[in-house]
């Protein structure tokens, strides 16, 4: 990977979370059409590099193991509580455990983690596919980042313990890019496309959930639908360039 795609997996979900533990604001309402814009940049992605690649490469096993990474995210998310997608699944009032915050931790990293794998492989053939994905990570990090950091605020977090939340949270998606680096160089072609194939199917469900799931009632507005077009633009506009 270039250098300058760890500075920026690193610095966009820091400066979420930064954000976050020095702002006032507490929610992402203002952020929904943001959020819109990045879910259907990151769907955008996965269909114009991801899918195609997989039924290319594999088999039916491509379509079963894409399956299986979309329900697994659907598994973790009953312990993130959707802070992936920028909000939390939560009823008003709801008072969280004290575990739950460490739970959202675990459960984010081992999602951002996934998320640095096909960065650091071969999966992503050119730079257009790498730097198109690159977006689509940073683009829903950054409001991730930023409702763990709320939560643990809402929870009187010490300030130690939130910096140190946000410091760990920055630093997977980098450690996923750099750990398919070395299984590159340990594991067949074979076996990397099978687990690339489970990562996309965690990616699909992330993209459609915030798609759906970040406005009220379901309903597309006319701001909603024209952030979706142009996520969906700028996805293939970078695609064609670069």
């Amino acid at each position: 990977m270039k250098p300058y795609y760890y500075l920026l997996l690193i610095g966009f979900p820091l400066t979420g979370g930064l954000i976050a533990y020095y702002s006032k604001v507490q929610k992402l309402n203002n952020f929904r059409l943001v959020l819109a814009f990045g879910g259907a940049y990151l769907l955008s992605v996965v269909l114009f590099h991801f899918i195609p690649h997989l039924y290319t490469e594999m088999n039916v096993w491509s379509g079963i193991l894409l399956l299986a990474g979309f329900f697994f995210q659907l598994f973790i998310e009953r312990f993130s509580r959707g802070v992936e997608h920028g909000h939390l699944h939560l009823h008003k009032h709801t008072k969280l455990s004290a575990v739950v915050p460490y739970e959202i931790l675990i459960s984010l990293c081992l999602h951002s983690f996934m998320e640095g794998l096909p960065l650091g492989s071969d999966f992503l053939l050119n730079d257009s596919g790498k730097l198109s994905f690159l977006f689509g990570i940073v683009l829903h990090e950054f409001p991730a980042a930023f409702a763990m950091v709320s939560i643990l605020k809402g929870q009187s977090f010490n300030r130690t313990r939130i910096i140190l939340f946000i410091a760990i949270y920055a630093c997977m998606s980098t450690m996923g890019a750099l750990s398919s680096q070395t299984l590159t160089n340990w594991l067949s072609t074979h076996i990397l496309e099978y687990v690339m194939a489970f990562v996309v199917g965690t990616f699909l469900h992330i993209a459609t959930t915030i798609l759906f799931e970040n406005s009220e009632n379901h309903k597309f507005t006319t701001g909603k639908v024209f952030a979706i077009l142009l996520g969906i633009l700028l996805a293939a506009a970078v695609s064609l360039t670069f």
